[in-house]
């Protein structure tokens, strides 16, 4: 299946549905007119598309018992980057497109070329240029159309699940044999959902690590969560040649401190009412490498949050804490997905 829509973010609506069967039956190719908009000028100049087109069109939602019929008899749904499709027909009150029940033709490409390719998972090509890549031959000026990038995403599909099947050896098929049987499907399909949910766990898990500092700043002590190490991170000089971190706009200069950290008791950190001269803006005083930490983040944040000192609305929150505390906030740790 393909839609085409208005493509105005939140109140995206539905211009043409296509959908074929795995036979090749074109079972519905409609358009529609949309509840909420009057113009769609920049998806227009991709699906052409116009208003004009859907003026004496139906509303989706008035042919929705149809459709929807048509996808609960269904046991696969097919698409190209299905999950902008899934995300609209559900928008617009189809029900039942669970992932499932769904296949990503863009994520088999993947499954079968992404080595070859050396292609990211988030980085496929365009169906138009996957098409191609198959050997798919579009007739002049069909692309885009609903039910011609539908009919294109099914050829890739059919050419791509006997390639994958083959790379990994899933099963034999017989020489001469021109459509997979269900039994075939199903082992690519299920092999395919694995790596899928294998390639976005390890994405997240790379996503979630990073690093939690404490940084004495003349204001008190800032909690400050960085993907990279702040000495990975590009700075320029501050006004006292210390590093600037350009995330939080503070100097990094750790250890430029004339006392280097010393003289500083439980009752001082995080209260500075004059520094020497000669004294970076701030230092770092604690960092750790974690697993998450954007939940790293929340936990600390959740205790030290007694611990903050005044601040005005948009402020930045600074805290006064006792060694202790850096002590503790050290020794923390955390896991993915716990």
């Amino acid at each position: 299946m393909d839609t085409e829509s208005t493509s105005t973010g939140k109140f995206n609506e539905i211009l043409e549905l296509a959908i074929y069967s795995a036979r090749g039956e074109l079972i519905l190719n409609s358009l529609y007119k949309p509840k909420r908009n009057r113009r769609w000028p920049h998806s227009e100049k991709v699906h052409g598309i116009s208003p004009l087109m859907v003026q004496d069109k139906p509303h989706f939602q008035d042919c929705l018992r149809k459709i929807q019929k048509i996808f609960d008899r269904s046991q696969m749904v097919l698409g190209f980057a299905l999950d902008n499709d899934i995300r609209i027909l559900a928008q617009s009150g189809v029900k039942g497109l669970v992932p499932e029940k769904c296949l990503d033709v863009r994520e088999l490409f993947w499954g079968v070329y992404g080595d070859e390719l050396a292609m990211d998972f988030y980085h496929v090509p365009s169906l138009i240029k996957c098409a191609e890549f198959c050997g798919y031959v579009w007739e002049e000026g069909s692309a885009h159309s609903a039910a011609a990038d539908a009919k294109a995403t099914l050829y890739c599909y059919e050419v791509l699940m006997r390639k994958f099947i083959q790379k990994y050896d899933l099963c034999q098929l017989p020489e001469g044999q021109e459509k997979l049987t269900d039994e075939q499907i199903y082992l690519g399909w299920r092999r395919l959902q694995e790596m899928v949910r294998v390639e976005l766990h390890n994405r997240a898990v790379e996503k979630a690590k990073g690093w939690l500092y404490l940084i004495d700043c003349p204001e008190g002590i800032l909690l400050v969560a960085r993907k990279k190490p702040l000495a990975e991170r590009k700075s320029k000089p501050s006004d006292d040649g210390a590093g600037m971190d350009k995330g939080t706009g503070i100097g990094i200069g750790i250890g430029t401190n004339k006392d280097n950290g010393k003289g500083t008791g439980e009752a001082a950190l995080g209260a500075h009412p004059q520094r020497d001269a000669g004294q970076s803006k701030s230092r770092v005083l604690a960092g750790i490498e974690l697993a998450d930490y954007a939940k790293g983040y929340d936990v600390m944040y959740a205790r030290f949050k007694d611990k903050m000192l005044p601040h005005g609305p948009g402020e930045k929150n600074y805290y006064r804490l006792t060694e202790a505390d850096i002590e503790g906030f050290k020794l923390y740790t955390n896991v993915f997905g716990e």
